[in-house]
């Protein structure tokens, strides 16, 4: 098995790290709101208690500070809150709802403000993070509404009673929708980054694989088979017996695991590495690899190119006939890339005519540079001589964004969608001002402000639209807020009213400061915020001020703010963990195609090359006509294993290595139709091919695979020369013995 560094976790629903962190971001927001609600409640709570019940104050203060202290419980551990801490805080809320009746005074002083619907705040939250079904949550926080307005009926104004219980519902119902929205599009959020990164390691695993499988192509061919060439040729000894030493050292090569080269390497330094391999060409061609160029690639990158060069001199020098120039030379290019350009006269060849089965020009050259990151093109012409261009340029930076998915980017808390919701809460407060004015009031004021307000109306919901607004239209909006607040206490006294009779003003105010803000405007919204804080601590006084809201806001703002700092952590801690993943998964990839191609290669190769490379040490390169055929086949069989790698299993390589020792041409093609096929279902057609190929005895057979659009699965075409005619010198078609295809699995039939 290969050896694993990572693994990507499994994913559940709910259970994502972005999900998890929205969820303690919540908690935490919570706990600081919930704190600071208190503290904003004491006031409220000894000013609505009797005097004369100190135990049953204390024991309420206690059940207070648990259900405060609750929620900070509940981030104890590392991953999801400890929803059994939230529950005690809901508990905590049950409990003070139970006591509440005797404590309070009957009825409540005018303008009295219930302090348990701000704490309330408090548990409808735990509420909402720790019962995930949405429905059951609004039940439970339905129900605490319920006992609230029970609680404190009859001690309050019917109207405040009223407008309090449905604000309470509707907040409750809110904060149970808004938390489903966040765990819904912070889950979408984890599986489209989790399917993104699957989706990484699927793709540079098949890239690693194919880099991998070109560099082991290469290596073997310019050692194994190019030895098993020279020592078949038997026409230089001593350089066959050199190149069989070499190619032993490259497939008894034990190391395990691939040696994790550095990002990028110099020039000079990667030239260095080979220079006793360029000194064998010196007497052949002028060589300038210029080690002075200021160029820094990766160092597969610079490999591939100079194992590239050294093949394509190799194939002038073996191929070109008697040349008088011959030359290696490397050249910079603009932006640090490097060009080597290999060229010489001689004979030259028609590339059209070269088979298939010529792997030094595609595998060696073509296929290893451009899976390196390089380009490589060969000119030649017939009695004109051959030029072979190696490229490599530095990616652009969007090509090296490429390579890596797409960041995603999902706004836990869509600007639009807010801006819809803060233009409804201005509707809602101009509808409410009026409704106040024509149930209970009758004051003129709240009926002016809401005038304003529909004036204001337009320029807001553009803003809300677009996004953006002029800097004189976002003063302009600025400067009918303070009319507005002018005016809206107008008739109104301030002993009379409660937070909840005049949310409509403080929160109108408010939902129209942040809608200018979110415009690129700050300027604009804080001067008419200050201005609201002043005009309502002059008219109520500071202590009516922090009774009718306005410190609830400050409260509602603060929380806001660290909601979107900690989403904002939340965020950035998974880009950081999506990105070390990332690295992960590349080293993880470079392994499994080490494991899964280079080391199985090499290992099957030594099993069977091995003995035949010692025999032609041992023989010091002079081989008889057995040793010579045996090369040969040898050559053919590991050229098979780069040319027809999906075409073969054990019993397809006995059958093929029988055929050619009794001299059969035998070749084998693989166009990548069986790539996709699960290993038991292709060695179903492997082994369907090898029966029906088994018993042939023709003098040459292909066997090629089909593509995934045709029924073909395997085509073999087996045939035999008309050894009359071409006695006579007659031009005749071969006899064709067998001509088969096999069909893809869903049609396959065993062969008897």
């Amino acid at each position: 098995m290969p050896f694993t560094l990572s693994t990507i976790p499994p994913h559940s629903d709910g259970e994502g790290s972005l999900c998890l962190g929205v969820e303690r971001g919540v908690v935490i927001v919570i706990s600081v709101v919930g704190f600071l609600l208190a503290l904003l409640a004491v006031p409220d709570f000894s000013h609505d208690h009797l005097p004369t019940t100190s135990p049953w104050m204390l024991e309420s203060v206690v059940f207070g500070m648990l259900q405060v202290a609750a929620p900070p419980l509940a981030l104890t551990r590392k991953g999801a809150p400890a929803a059994v801490w939230l529950w005690v805080s809901v508990a905590a809320n049950v409990a003070l709802l139970a006591f509440e009746p005797f404590l309070l005074r009957t009825p409540l002083p005018d303008g009295a403000t219930p302090w348990l619907l701000s704490m309330a705040l408090v548990g409808f939250g735990c509420v909402a993070v720790s019962e995930k079904r949405p429905i059951r949550a609004a039940v439970i926080c339905l129900g605490l509404t319920a006992a609230l307005t029970t609680v404190y009926a009859g001690r309050i104004p019917a109207s405040h009673s009223i407008i309090d219980g449905v604000g309470l519902a509707l907040l409750s119902c809110s904060l149970v929708a808004g938390m489903k929205v966040l765990r819904a599009r912070a889950d979408r959020a984890d599986r489209i980054e989790h399917d993104a990164q699957l989706l990484f390691e699927t793709q540079n695993r098949q890239t690693a694989l194919e880099k991998e499988r070109t560099a082991t192509d290469s290596l073997l061919h310019d050692s194994v088979l190019a030895a098993f060439l020279s020592a078949a040729s038997g026409e230089a000894p001593d350089r066959a017996t050199s190149m069989a030493a070499s190619a032993l050292r490259v497939i008894s090569d034990t190391n395990d695991h691939p040696v994790m080269h550095a990002a990028t390497i110099r020039w000079e330094d990667a030239v260095k590495k080979h220079l006793a391999e360029w000194e064998l060409f010196r007497p052949h061609a002028r060589i300038d690899l210029a080690p002075h160029l200021d160029v820094i690639l990766p160092p597969a990158t610079a490999d591939a190119l100079l194992a590239a060069a050294l093949q394509a001199l190799t194939n002038s020098v073996k191929h070109a006939g008697p040349v008088s120039h011959r030359s290696l030379i490397a050249t910079s290019l603009p932006g640090g890339g490097v060009q080597i350009l290999v060229s010489d006269d001689g004979k030259g060849f028609n590339a059209s005519s070269i088979s298939a089965e010529r792997l030094g020009v595609r595998v060696s050259i073509l296929e290893s540079v451009h899976q390196a990151g390089g380009s490589a093109d060969i000119r030649s012409i017939p009695g004109q001589g051959t030029t072979a261009t190696l490229r490599w340029h530095p990616p652009t930076p969007s090509q090296t964004s490429g390579s890596k998915p797409k960041a995603v980017r999902i706004a836990l808390i869509p600007q639009h969608q807010m801006l819809r919701i803060l233009s409804a809460v201005v509707i809602m407060a101009i509808l409410t001002a009026i409704s106040e004015t024509a149930l209970f009031s009758r004051a003129i004021g709240p009926l002016i402000a809401a005038g304003i307000g529909l004036l204001l109306l337009p320029a807001l919901f553009r803003g809300a639209k677009t996004g953006t607004m002029r800097r004189l239209t976002a003063w302009g909006i600025a400067a009918g807020g303070m009319v507005l607040c002018c005016t809206a206490t107008i008739g109104l006294d301030p002993s009379a009213v409660n937070a909840g009779s005049l949310y409509w003003y403080t929160c109108g105010i408010l939902a129209g400061a942040v809608i200018v803000w979110t415009t690129g405007h700050p300027g604009p919204p804080i001067v008419t915020l200050t201005f609201q804080i002043a005009q309502l601590t002059l008219w109520a006084g500071p202590t009516g001020a922090i009774r009718l809201g306005l410190a609830a806001e400050i409260v509602i703002v603060i929380a806001g703010l660290m909601m979107r700092r900690a989403i904002r952590r939340v965020s950035v801690a998974a880009d950081i963990s999506a990105d070390t993943q990332r690295t992960l998964t590349l080293q993880q990839t470079q392994l499994d195609a080490f494991h899964l191609e280079r080391r199985d290669r090499l290992h099957h190769t030594r099993a069977t090359a091995a003995p035949m490379l010692h025999h032609i040490i041992k023989q010091r390169g002079l081989l008889d006509q057995v040793g010579r055929t045996e090369c040969r086949v040898l050559e053919q069989a590991l050229r098979d294993e780069i040319r027809g790698r999906h075409l073969l299993n054990p019993t397809m390589r006995d059958v093929i290595s029988t055929h050619r020792r009794r001299g059969a041409y035998v070749q084998v093609l693989d166009d990548g139709g069986l790539d996709h096929y699960h290993p038991d279902t292709l060695n179903i057609l492997i082994d369907n091919a090898a029966a029906q190929i088994k018993q042939l005895r023709s003098a040459r057979i292909i066997l090629r695979t089909g593509t995934s659009d045709t029924d073909t699965a395997i085509t073999i075409v087996a045939s035999t020369p008309d050894e009359t005619a071409a006695a006579l010198g007659l031009d005749a078609d071969d006899d064709v013995d067998l001509w088969a295809t096999i069909p893809h699995p869903h049609e396959v039939q065993l062969a008897a």
